[in-house]
Formats: structure tokens, C-alpha cells, sequence
């Protein structure tokens, strides 16, 4: 019995993957790029920017700054990861008709596209955290289907580093926080993703 729990051990050990984020399982049989590769919906996602926050509820976003502004749109959210180490975000967001700036209805398709890697190290675990490193950024506005306008950039020399808060096969919690300094103040920046994979 003894012998048969060791070689179970050995085989399990190189796939078995321990806890890195405070809600990640315990225990997995599945690698974290195994769990982390493929679709992903965004369910939850909060910001706060000194003071300008968004809340996403899975359906539609609200944007406010205080007691002043606060308007909402639909949107649609989703992130892919693939196992070559590409990722693609992809958002469309519905603009209704604001007759105050003299708009008219329109969606605006957002795409990201670019490497994703796992980082950590130092004073936090390995593969505890997400690095996005952006290659291209679309944008393409549709006026009720007719008129389309595109821009794009590639190599926009941006990247983020998220937390990663939990990481099973059915749920991906990242988050960032990063204060920035300039004279005469700073400025804050959080941002909490709660996404579930698509089957």
C-alpha cells in the first residue's frame, strides 16, 4: 500500500499545482497555464481612479465621479488566452442617443491584442501575477450599421502587471493597483476582474 501511494505521488507531483493566490484551490491536477488558457466572460470588474470609478455587472457599465456624473451603457466583455502565450480582449459597448450633444446611437468594438506571461518571484509567489504586454489596439465605432470608423495602433509600448487573486477552471480573479507620483500630488489607480470561462 505504502509503495503504491509513493508511485501515485512521483506521477501526481510534476502535475499537481499548489496555491498561489489567496483564492486560488488548494490543491489542482491542472497546471496554471492549463487553467488559465481559453475564454474567459467578464462577470465583475471595478474601478476607481481618484474618484472616477466603473462597476460592470456582467450586462452594462457605470461610470459616475462623485455625485455629478454617473451615466450607464451595455457592454460586452471577454478575455482569451491561448496557449501560445497570445491574449485577445475584446469589448462592445452600446452608446444611446444623447440628443444634449447631439449624438446618435452607435457601438464601439475595442480590441486589445497582445503576450501574456506569468511573473512573480522575489517577495511574492511564482506565477502569482499576470503580465499583459499590448502589440495592437483597435478601435471600430459603427453608426446603427452603416457608417464605420476604424482606428488602430500597433506597438503602443504598454503593459500591466495583475494579481492574481484566484485561478481555478472555472473562475479568474485578477487585480492592480498602482499609485503614480508627480509634482505636486499622485494619482491612484485600482482595478478588480472577476471572470468566468465559457464551456
Amino acid at each position: 500500500m505504502t509503495n503504491r501511494l509513493l508511485t501515485y505521488a512521483l506521477i501526481l507531483g510534476p502535475v499537481i499545482s499548489c496555491q498561489k493566490g489567496p483564492d486560488d484551490p488548494m490543491f489542482s491536477l491542472s497546471t496554471r497555464k492549463a487553467r488559465i488558457t481559453g475564454e474567459w466572460k467578464v462577470e465583475s470588474f471595478s474601478s476607481n481612479i481618484n474618484g472616477f470609478t466603473e462597476d460592470y455587472n456582467g450586462e452594462s457599465i457605470t461610470y459616475s465621479e462623485g455625485d455629478t456624473l454617473s451615466y450607464t451603457r451595455s457592454l460586452e466583455w471577454s478575455f482569451d488566452f491561448a496557449k501560445d502565450g497570445t491574449y485577445h480582449i475584446l469589448r462592445t459597448e452600446e452608446f444611446e442617443d444623447d440628443l444634449t450633444i447631439n449624438q446618435l446611437r452607435f457601438t464601439l468594438e475595442e480590441s486589445e491584442k497582445g503576450i501574456w506571461e506569468f511573473s512573480g518571484g522575489n517577495d511574492s509567489p511564482s506565477k502569482s501575477k499576470l503580465l499583459l504586454l499590448v502589440e495592437e489596439i483597435k478601435s471600430m465605432r459603427s453608426d446603427r450599421g452603416s457608417n464605420v470608423y476604424v482606428i488602430s495602433y500597433d506597438n503602443p509600448r504598454r503593459a500591466s502587471v495583475f494579481d492574481i487573486v484566484g485561478l481555478s477552471n472555472e473562475e479568474l480573479k485578477i487585480s492592480f493597483d498602482e499609485t503614480q507620483a508627480y509634482p505636486g500630488g499622485s494619482a491612484n489607480t485600482s482595478e478588480n476582474y472577476t471572470m468566468k470561462k465559457f464551456q
